[in-house]
């Protein structure tokens, strides 16, 4: 009789999957746990546009209105295209330094002859093929003279709008999260071929965005880009989006804020990515009289915001110069008034911009703001006219302080790792003789940690006083501790999975607003509010992730919601739920003439006081 309970068993069980394939299954949406852009049918390649690449056409068609659009051929006359051989890079540009990222974005940072997430061209040369590791980088500038800039970006407003030229380099297999940029983007192929996958700025509602102060800026998704879950992140199954087949010697146009995909094909994929101002998506009226006769310019006679020499530190990433000017100049206009006092003026900015530093990187920021603005102690006022006629070099030295990125530097392999996890490292190479061991660290410090032995021989070096190749117990028991504090500087955590810890959805708005929401006069400014966490205004909804296992059975909230018939937003009172944003800077409804406190109040306001606090 057990044979027979056996044989029953079987039929439930098979009945049972049957009811699940027949009914359950028609629940999981299409494309479900696959790569992105199986969800739905696309809404097609974006739009192509052919040689003379006119800059009014580019701007009124495209640029004005936020939409994407391929440039067939306007890189095909650049010099790089035939000279940038790996021969050629070597010899010619081989002792120039660049930012490295591994092929999938969120796998780490690789090491290069230069540190953590940094090498020269040569070394990165003789070794991209064999190593999990491309070139995302700004191009350093000796490298601008192969480089062309097309009609379309050298006349008119875009004559002056360049932000920054960045440089991608790898052996093809490399993939992006889905993210957005700050800035316009022109990304122009070298060699291989690139495919893009592209949604609209109206359809950012769909799509779950990491929790991130620079969300209105630049900003990615949690999607998971080759394993997409559509029942976790419902919203996005119906989402829009068009693709882009990108060849060498074409031109992608992607609008700032646009979130997008890559993938890159080829032995060698190469291209050059011209940064370009947001302003010029908000310009009124084209002025076309400069154009009438617009060619291709020699990058090398085009001004760019931000350089890289290719030496020291890069620049990626820095605020325009010329939108931090307008933020001080809102100032003026929100007191409406053309002249202010200056010692007033200098200590508004100081609270808006320097508020979460203390100590000695105050009073470092507090200088540099006020030399700067060229006030001097004997300074009373100072007008609109005088901060429009700042060099930008003011401005830039100002958002350097503020806004350096660590991983722009050559010190960033310091920020990358704990006190707590270096720490073994040292006892390990240290061990009972009291007496480093620079090979034991060596092996552990890369081996181990994962460091790069530039980082390696310069810690070895710091422990060698003298520096005559022999550490000594003396030596060792001196320096351990300060060769310690290199990596007291803990790096904020980076989201490092693509499912971040919390997400939000925006609001859907329109595609090209009449404002900028970076612009100082816009009521949509987001920004970090006193280290507390991001401050948020117009329309981010939080939600904590649930259902990560992409089980049907394990719903979400929205889900959750249609199930109880409340709407999927929530429970109907976001508007009131939403955090009470800061203004951005400038935006405080006081003006300087209102600011009375005094020097102590600025020493309060950089232990990270709030303005309703004081």
């Amino acid at each position: 009789m057990k044979w027979m309970q056996g044989i029953t068993f079987l039929c439930l069980l098979f009945a049972s999957l049957a009811k699940i394939d027949g009914k359950e299954s028609s629940k999981v949406p299409r494309g479900h746990l696959q790569e992105i852009g199986l969800h739905r049918d696309s809404d097609g390649h974006v739009d192509i546009m052919n040689e003379p690449y006119p800059a009014e056409e580019f701007w009124s068609k495209y640029v004005s209105k936020r939409r994407p659009v391929l440039l067939k051929g306007a890189a095909q006359n650049f010099p790089a295209k035939t000279l940038w051989t790996d021969e050629y890079l070597k010899d010619v540009y081989g002792k120039y330094s660049v930012k490295l990222e591994k092929k999938k974005e969120a796998q780490g940072i690789p090491a290069g002859d230069l540190g953590l997430g940094r090498d020269t061209i040569k070394n990165f040369l003789t070794t991209y093929v064999e190593e999990n590791k491309y070139v995302v980088s700004q191009l350093p500038k000796p490298m601008y003279r192969d480089i062309l800039v097309p009609p379309c970006l050298s006349c008119g407003i875009f004559e002056d709008s360049l932000v920054e030229i960045n440089y991608w380099m790898s052996n093809g297999g490399t993939k992006s999260l889905l993210h957005k940029d700050a800035p316009n983007i022109l990304n122009c192929v070298l060699n291989g071929t690139k495919n893009w996958l592209l949604i609209s700025p109206k359809y950012e509602h769909m799509v779950p965005l990491a929790r991130e102060p620079a969300m209105d800026g630049g900003g990615y998704s949690v999607l998971k880009v080759d394993k997409v879950d559509l029942i976790q992140f419902s919203k996005f199954k119906d989402c829009p989006y068009w693709y882009a087949n990108v060849s060498a010697g074409d031109c992608l146009y992607v609008p700032y804020g646009t979130l997008h995909h890559v993938r890159s094909f080829g032995d060698k994929n190469m291209a050059i990515s011209y940064l370009f101002s947001r302003r010029t998506t908000h310009t009124k009226k084209f002025d076309s009289k400069s154009c009438e006769n617009a060619t291709y310019k020699n990058l090398t006679d085009v001004e760019v915001a931000w350089d890289f020499d290719g030496i020291g530190s890069l620049t990626m990433g820095l605020h325009e110069p010329k939108h931090y000017r307008d933020s001080f100049l809102h100032i003026f206009k929100k007191a409406k008034k053309s002249i202010l006092p200056a010692k007033k003026l200098l200590k508004h900015v100081v609270r808006d911009y320097l508020g979460e530093f203390e100590g000695e990187k105050y009073q470092k920021g507090y200088k540099i703001y006020k030399d700067s603005l060229q006030i001097t102690d004997d300074k009373e006022t100072i007008s609109v006219d005088d901060i429009k006629a700042l060099p930008m070099q003011s401005w830039k030295n100002m958002i350097i302080f503020n806004e350096m990125d660590p991983a722009n530097t050559l010190q960033y392999e310091y920020r990358q790792f704990t006190r707590s996890e270096v720490s073994p490292i040292f006892k390990k190479a240290i061990g009972k003789s009291g007496i480093f061991d620079g090979k034991k660290f060596t092996e552990a410090y890369v081996g181990t940690l994962g460091g790069s032995e530039r980082i390696a021989n310069e810690i070895k070096q710091k422990m060698d006083t003298n520096g005559d190749g022999i550490i000594t117990k003396e030596e060792t028991r001196n320096n351990y501790k300060k060769t310690m504090k290199l990596f007291d500087q803990d790096m904020p955590p980076e989201h490092v999975n693509d499912y971040a810890d919390s997400y939000v959805y925006r609001k859907e708005r329109p595609e090209v607003p009449e404002k900028d929401s970076m612009d100082p006069e816009s009521d949509e400014n987001i920004r970090l509010d006193d280290g507390k966490g991001i401050s948020v205004e117009n329309g981010y909804h939080l939600f904590e992730p649930r259902g990560e296992s992409g089980n049907p059975n394990d719903q979400n909230d929205e889900e959750r919601n249609e199930a109880d018939g409340r709407d999927d937003e929530g429970n109907g009172d976001e508007e009131d739920e939403e955090e009470e944003g800061e203004d951005g800077p400038g935006d405080d409804e006081r003006s300087p003439e209102d600011d009375d406190r005094g020097p102590e109040d600025d020493n309060n306001m950089q232990k990270g006081a709030t303005r309703d606090e004081l």
